[in-house]
């Protein structure tokens, strides 16, 4: 046994790591999440987007120069389909191990400033000098278009302020110029109205952050919470599992043996002359040998249901739900046989030249265990038998 593994504080180690993990990319996660939500609701702003260009190509049909209504609309097409595609693209990236945030980020304030230019331009292209209702109307989509678009773009920081400037600005500017009473009114308005949908999508965005920060920090705290509920659970040199959580599987087990008139077997396995191992070859190659034959036992048991625990020293224990006598006895043979394969050396013991383990075998099914705790020192009382017959070998509580 060449290679000896330090005893080290596995359970520490994880939590460190978990911590490190979580709390220090925290950024980047809040970030990441900032990009899939935008995402996430792209495709419903395209389908709002082409509906109310639809809408308003058909009002304004008659009202506007048709060229101009044309060159919108294939505008408007073009850029929708752009940003479909990038939907895409991202839907299909993000099924893999990597996502580049910064990069799908500006992608997708590209896509809401072209966006936000068709929009606008449609305050020049498709407003009518002459007819006040026509322009009313166009305003009225503008500003649904920039009100609704708060929730659907405000998670990505600058998109949707590039959106409704560039959607608000141009239209302003033709109830401007128009340079009456009215329409500069409507003018300052539809100003006023942008930068108060600016100020709520600031808004938006800060919840959107915040509560994203706190999701983030309550499963870092769950992560840790379940990591160190697995520490107190495993044995931290074998990492198979400690006596606290034999004992609390074994009551369960227990109680559900009952309900079920269930057999329920354990079995208590002990290294033979473990102490003149350590002596002979240190106590470094004493772990190695624990962790080694703990391996072995772990590997052996074939039911999910079944758990091989580390009660003591050298001293290892077996549950066996719905298993029998004889069953748990097989058991331990195969477990025995197992550990004779591994042929690890013990010039030091008496019982044999490779380290060997005996065992003791117990049922519910026995009259005389009617508790957990007389299943277990039934099973004791046979390890102790098997030690007294010359060890490396398997009994089981007396019939």
């Amino acid at each position: 046994m060449d290679a000896r593994p330090q005893q080290t504080d596995h359970g520490t180690n994880y939590l460190q790591t978990t911590d490190q993990n979580n709390f220090g990319s925290a950024d980047r996660d809040v970030l990441k999440a900032q990009i899939e939500q935008c995402y996430r609701l792209l495709p419903i702003s395209l389908v709002v987007s082409l509906l109310n260009g639809l809408i308003l190509a058909v009002v304004l049909w008659e009202a506007t120069d048709a060229l101009s209504l044309l060159v919108w609309s294939l505008l408007l097409i073009a850029v929708t389909v752009a940003r479909f595609l990038v939907w895409r693209a991202f839907k299909a990236a993000a099924r893999g191990a990597q996502l580049d945030t910064d990069a799908w980020r500006r992608h997708f304030v590209i896509g809401t400033c072209a966006a936000g230019l068709v929009w606008g331009a449609s305050g020049v292209l498709l407003f009518h000098p002459d007819s006040f209702p026509h322009q009313v109307f166009l305003a009225f989509v503008l500003g649904g278009m920039v009100a609704g678009a708060i929730p659907l773009m405000s998670s990505v920081e600058h998109a949707y302020r590039c959106f409704a400037i560039l959607v608000g600005l141009p239209i302003s500017i033709q109830m401007f110029a128009v340079d009456d009473r009215v329409h500069l009114t409507m003018g300052f308005m539809i100003v006023i109205f942008g930068i108060a949908m600016i100020a709520s999508s600031t808004q938006v965005q800060r919840l959107f952050l915040e509560s994203e920060n706190l999701r983030q920090k309550l499963s870092s705290s769950v992560e840790a919470s379940q990591a160190l509920e697995q520490m107190v659970r495993l044995d931290v040199l074998t990492e198979i599992a400690n006596r606290r959580l034999f004992d609390e599987e074994l009551e369960k087990e227990w109680r559900r043996a009952k309900r079920d008139k269930d057999s329920l077997s354990v079995i208590t396995a002990d290294i033979d002359h473990f102490k003149e191992y350590n002596d002979r070859y240190g106590h470094p190659a004493g772990d190695e040998c624990l962790v080694i034959v703990a391996k072995a036992m772990q590997h052996a048991l074939s039911r999910p249901g079944d758990i091989v625990a580390r009660i003591g020293g050298e001293e290892f224990a077996f549950l066996l739900p719905r298993t029998s006598l004889g069953g748990a006895r097989s058991v331990a043979e195969l477990i025995r046989e197992r550990i004779l394969e591994l042929k690890l050396p013990h010039d030091a013991s008496p019982t044999a030249q490779q380290v060997t383990l005996s065992f003791g075998v117990a049922s519910s099914d026995h009259p005389s265990v009617a508790s957990p705790t007389d299943l277990m020192r039934a099973s004791d009382v046979a390890l102790y038998d098997a030690k007294r017959h010359g060890r490396n070998q398997v009994a089981v509580i007396a019939t």
